[in-house]
């Protein structure tokens, strides 16, 4: 039987909005910011070894669990699946950021880890004393482009048009509520911004 054109036009609108929460990954966001701020700093060896405490090793410890079936996908959606994956990526960032400050990386990229940090730990709280799945995906891309303000230009501003975008294609895909999306970005935006200009 043929599709409707309502059908039609709903196929195309959840192609986008899994094109929008795929790019608007955080381990996505994470890498490329990272990278971004390494060559920006004029240090790319420290921007990449911060995409991969950011990115790199929690999306590989993502994959582990999906291959031993105890995460049922790389958007992490069940909330139960979230609580040992949120305490193992505070630990691989806190074990970078340690590293970090030992190593006297530039002072911006030791923010930014700490930045990161701070946003997963309020993150955690939220989904597990709450017990509320606050997106991950809204408060990277605002805390991240909080921070890129701070440390780049106030013209990153215009980014944060992304994070709507973003929060509404995991609404779309039935993976958070309206107010899930809201409060990640707030949450984002203040403790991602707030952190970075402590440490910097």
């Amino acid at each position: 039987m043929a599709m409707t054109e309502n059908q039609t036009r709903g196929r195309r609108v959840d192609r986008l909005a899994r094109a929008l929460t795929e790019v608007g990954a955080p381990w996505v966001l994470n890498i490329v910011s990272s990278l971004f701020l390494g060559v920006y700093l004029e240090s790319i060896a420290w921007g990449i070894f911060v995409a991969m405490i950011s990115g790199g090793l929690p999306m590989a410890f993502i994959l582990f669990e999906i291959w031993r079936s105890r995460i049922g996908d790389h958007h992490v959606t069940e909330h139960r699946e979230r609580h040992l994956l949120i305490v193992v990526i505070l630990a691989i960032v806190l074990a970078g950021l340690v590293i970090q400050i030992c190593a006297n990386a530039p002072a911006e990229l030791i923010a930014f880890t700490a930045a990161g940090f701070a946003t997963l730990l309020a993150i955690g709280i939220i989904t597990s004393v709450v017990r509320w799945k606050v997106s991950v995906h809204t408060a990277v891309s605002a805390g991240i482009t909080v921070i890129l303000m701070l440390a780049v230009s106030p013209i990153w501003v215009l980014a944060l048009a992304c994070t709507p975008a973003i929060g509404w294609s995991r609404v779309r895909l039935g993976d958070h509520t309206t107010g899930q999306v809201i409060v990640g970005a707030f949450v984002g935006a203040v403790i991602a911004g707030g952190t970075y200009t402590l440490f910097t």
